[in-house]
């Protein structure tokens, strides 16, 4: 049976598909990964909780590959 809950609209792809070109750029110009990189399972969920929260690509990055403390 299909699960509403797990249904994503267009738009949303849409606006996470762009959101996370954005975040991959900023990672690749602050030096975190080089091109070519593929995030595991982990970072892609950490990447949509991001994306759902709110920040921008670079905060993003910040978070996702930036120092901790």
């Amino acid at each position: 049976m299909f699960n509403e809950s797990k249904y994503v609209s267009l738009m949303y792809e849409q606006g996470l598909d762009q959101w996370t070109r954005a975040w991959y750029g900023e990672a690749v110009e602050a030096g975190f990964i080089r091109p070519h990189y593929h995030p595991d399972p982990v970072t892609i969920k950490r990447l949509r909780g991001y994306f759902g929260a709110g920040l921008s690509p670079f905060e993003a990055a910040q978070a996702c590959f930036g120092r901790k403390h």
